[in-house]
C-alpha cells in the first residue's frame, strides 16, 4: 500500500479559500467533456479553466486549465456523484498549477499537483488492489452480493480471470438456488409411491 502524508496535500477547498483571498474576481468555468459514449460506460471527462481578475476574463486569457478522468464504482462517492467528483478533481488540478500567482514556497502543499481528495482515491485504490476478490466471492452465498462484489473488482481493474471466477461463483449460486427453490415447491423430482 502506498505511503504518503495526506496532510502534506491540500484539499481543493483550501486552494479555492487561497485563490479567493488573493483574487476575489476570478472566475472559475468547467466543462463536462465527456462523450455519451463515455457516459453509457459511466466514465466522466472535464476540463476547469481559472482566469485570475476581470481582464483576463475579458480577454479570454486563462491563468490555467485543468483535466479530470473519473469512473463510477459501486462504493464511495462515485457511485452516485461521479461527474462531480471528476469536476472538482478538475477544479483542484486546475488551482494548483496556477497556485505559483498566490503562493511562493515551492515546498507548500497547495504546490502538489494532486489534491488530498485525489490521494485519499489513490489510498482507497490501492486498497481495492490488494483485495482477494475469489477468497470474497466463495465466502458468498447471495447472487446480488457476488454481482456488486464483480462490479467492484472491475471497477478497481482487477484481471480477467479474477473477473471469470466472481461470475462462475455467482452462477454456482444461482443455479444452486434455482435447484432449491425447484425441490421446495415440487417442480423438479419425481417422487413414486407403491400400493
Amino acid at each position: 500500500m502506498p505511503r504518503f502524508d495526506l496532510q502534506k496535500y491540500a484539499t481543493v477547498a483550501e486552494r479555492l479559500a487561497m485563490l479567493e483571498a488573493q483574487y476575489p474576481d476570478y472566475r472559475l468555468e468547467t466543462h463536462d467533456y465527456s462523450t455519451d459514449a463515455d457516459r453509457a460506460k459511466g466514465i466522466w471527462r472535464v476540463k476547469a479553466t481559472l482566469y485570475l481578475n476581470r481582464d483576463d476574463q475579458i480577454d479570454g486569457v486563462a491563468k490555467s486549465t485543468g483535466h479530470a478522468f473519473e469512473i463510477d464504482s459501486a462504493h464511495g462517492p462515485q457511485a452516485t456523484s461521479g461527474l462531480e467528483v471528476c469536476e472538482t478533481s478538475a477544479v483542484g488540478r486546475c488551482l494548483a498549477l496556477a497556485s505559483s500567482a498566490w503562493t511562493g514556497n515551492k515546498d507548500d502543499a497547495s504546490k502538489s499537483l494532486a489534491s488530498r481528495e485525489e490521494m485519499q482515491k489513490v489510498m482507497r485504490g490501492a486498497q481495492l488492489a490488494t483485495r482477494d476478490w475469489i477468497a470474497e466471492a466463495e465466502n458468498l452465498n447471495d447472487v446480488d452480493a457476488l454481482r456488486l462484489l464483480w462490479k467492484e473488482a472491475k471497477s478497481a481493474r482487477a484481471s480477467t480471470a479474477e473477473l471469470d471466477k466472481v461470475k462462475e461463483r455467482a452462477e454456482q449460486v444461482e443455479r444452486a438456488t434455482s435447484v432449491g427453490e425447484g425441490n421446495s415447491d415440487g417442480a423438479s423430482g419425481s417422487t413414486r409411491t407403491r400400493k
